[in-house]
């Protein structure tokens, strides 16, 4: 009896509230304290959004400016090629633009295809002015030490060059020695050759172990393969893997500048 007219009052007074009789009544108490919390939430919830933006960007700037990845994750570093011996990675770099700064571990082949005004900074040091001509490689093992570095393009030119990882050798079953063209460097892992106008004349190369040929100048240089009967085109900027054991020659178009830089595993 008294549950039930403790429910009869209780109705009466949700009844009195729906009804708009009461304004003292408990669902308006309720209402009423429940709207002045959901309006100090509006006003403290766009505080605590920019606090916390704030927050977050003071944590995430200096991590994102001093964070390091392998150069093969590096976003201007694009893996445009990768097998068991090598991993091609093409590298873009607009003017005013700077890398992240990335790891090289790996023996490395490095060949720039432009003349562009480019600064690099070895972590921990200042930044050095990087100076060399397109076409003209170099190579570093990385076997004693890592690099970590970045690299800016302070040219009005994007800044273009590969980075040629030597994943493993290539073990022929005959002795591989330098081909009759200018050799540009030969250690114990690769050899690297130019072509130019006076050697391209369509002189059959064969028994060779795997061959990246990369366009620096002129407009395109022809590869065909005598074994398949296929020809294909490789453009200025662009490369070609030749498989091992091929058997090929190149063409050019007549009176063109060329200069073919190809670079063989050992």
């Amino acid at each position: 009896m008294l549950i039930k007219n403790g429910l009869t009052k209780a109705n009466k007074r949700i009844s009195k509230s729906s009804s708009g009789q009461s304004k003292n009544s408990l669902p308006s108490q309720i209402s009423a304290r429940y709207g002045i919390q959901l309006r100090i939430t509006r006003l403290i919830t766009p505080m605590r959004k920019c606090q916390f933006i704030i927050l977050y960007l003071l944590l995430a700037i200096p991590l994102i400016t001093s964070a390091q990845v392998q150069v093969r994750l590096e976003p201007r570093h694009k893996n445009v090629f990768e097998n068991k011996y090598v991993r091609i990675l093409d590298v873009h770099i607009i003017p005013g633009d700077t890398s992240l700064f990335h790891i090289h571990s790996t023996p490395s082949f490095f060949l720039r295809y432009t003349n562009s005004n480019v600064w690099t900074q070895t972590k921990g040091q200042n930044w050095t002015q990087s100076l060399r001509a397109p076409g003209e490689p170099s190579y570093d093992s990385f076997l004693n030490d890592t690099l970590i570095h970045r690299v800016t393009s302070s040219d009005t030119v994007a800044f273009h060059v590969t980075d040629i990882e030597i994943l493993a050798p290539y073990h022929s079953s005959h002795q591989i020695k330098p081909l009759p063209l200018e050799v540009l460097l030969k250690n114990e892992k690769v050899f690297a050759y130019r072509v130019s106008n006076s050697s391209m004349d369509q002189k059959i190369i064969s028994k060779r172990g795997p061959i990246i040929a990369q366009l620096i100048e002129g407009d395109k240089v022809l590869v065909h393969d005598k074994k398949t009967k296929k020809t294909e085109e490789i453009k200025k900027g662009g490369y070609l893997y030749i498989k091992p054991e091929s058997s090929f020659y190149f063409t050019a178009p007549v009176d063109e500048k060329i200069n073919l830089v190809l670079l063989e595993i050992k």
